[in-house]
């Protein structure tokens, strides 16, 4: 496996709607890189190398790393907990060793940008960049109070619906938050303190990868040719793209990236997948992780901040669309190296998406099963 192409690849943010889906890299190839990257970095070693960057408070100690901790759930960083001197906790987000990030910066100044509006968002204390292929990216954040909600909701189940009210407000408030482009921010440009779209339009941005995302469903029998082509068209140069406003969305705004006090949003994590764009993309995006059950009580958090606009029924399944694409082809190439049942649970909810939607736009949908 040759560190330097992929680092090149890996990196590389243009023809991008969503990182996780449009990285380009192979499903081989990620399955190389993340495999094992919980155990092939120690703590020692994170410990020594942040000791090293910390001018103050230095780190004291790693905890243990745990697996089933609601710190572990991701896909891509290993995360550890430490805790410094002064007693305060700081998460740890490694990406796999050798392996470069091309997104702390960006991810880093979106969460100062929305703290500082009033968002529960994190300080970094420290980003180090990878030096060479022995070497490890990693990041230095704050570490905020609460449990994940979907760590709650197990235990208060009844609490749902009243916490899926305050993301909808949280999410409102964020998207008061204007930013200058559409798409990835410039990681870059981002290190040096501006945060910036990839795009000049949403057209560009949402159209990015958008073909080879189809492709993909075609080549797995996902979707058929002719569905394909007619969902391609629904995008093609349409008016309601054609929108100035460009935003600060979290794009990954799920109860695994949210934290509860049990009475409200406490913290808002993970901005790594975060883009500017359109407030009703994100809520496009919120609802393809969940029952439809769900988005009542979330649109009446979030439209009793704001003024639901007249054409949000149309835009939300457009940008539904978009995304259902974008997380099933993210979802397929996965499966090709992860045949998990929680995987192929996630393909069957995004082909009924996509049933839905083909229904929606009358479309023949003449996908198949996943085996």
């Amino acid at each position: 496996m040759d560190l330097n192409d992929i680092n090149k690849r890996i990196c590389d943010r243009s023809d991008c709607f969503y990182w996780q889906t449009d990285r380009k890299i192979s499903a081989e190839e990620a399955a190389l890189i993340w495999k094992d990257r919980h155990s092939a970095i120690t703590n020692e070693e994170l410990l020594e190398k942040i000791n090293m960057e910390l001018t103050s408070d230095k780190l004291e100690y790693i905890e243990p790393l745990d697996l089933n901790a609601q710190t572990s759930f991701g896909n891509v960083n290993s995360i550890r907990v430490g805790v410094l001197e002064s007693g305060k906790k700081v998460i740890i987000r490694c990406h796999p060793k050798g392996v470069k990030n091309g997104y702390f910066y960006s991810e880093s100044l979106a969460s100062k940008i929305a703290l500082e509006n009033g968002i529960p968002a994190y300080k970094t204390y420290l980003i180090h960049d990878l030096k060479d292929e022995k070497d490890i990216s990693f990041q230095v954040i704050e570490k905020l109070d609460g449990d994940t909600i979907q760590f709650y909701l197990r235990e208060y189940p009844e609490k749902e619906e009243q916490l899926v009210y305050e993301m909808g407000k949280t999410m409102a408030n964020l998207h008061k938050i204007r930013v200058n482009g559409f798409g990835p921010f410039s990681n870059d440009k981002a290190k040096e303190g501006n945060l910036e779209g990839t795009y000049k339009t949403l057209q560009e941005s949402v159209n990015a990868g958008l073909e080879e995302n189809l492709d993909r469903l075609v080549k797995y029998n996902i979707l058929s040719r002719e569905v394909a082509d007619k969902m391609k068209s629904l995008f093609d140069s349409n008016p309601l793209l054609d929108s100035n406003e460009s935003v600060l969305v979290h794009n990954d705004f799920a109860d695994w990236n949210l934290l509860t006090d049990g009475k409200t949003i406490s913290g808002v994590i993970d901005w790594d997948e975060c883009v500017g764009g359109h407030p009703i993309q994100e809520i496009a995006c919120w609802s393809t992780f969940f029952d439809p059950e769900r988005i009542g009580s979330f649109l009446k958090g979030y439209y009793s901040e704001t003024k639901k606009p007249d054409n949000f029924e149309e835009l939300f399944q457009l940008f539904r669309l978009r995304y259902t694409i974008s997380k099933m082809a993210l979802r397929i190439k996965r499966y090709t190296y992860e045949q998990t049942s929680f995987l192929k649970g996630l393909l069957e909810k995004g082909q009924k998406h996509l049933e839905e939607l083909s229904k929606y736009y009358n479309l023949d949908n003449n996908s198949k099963k996943i085996n």
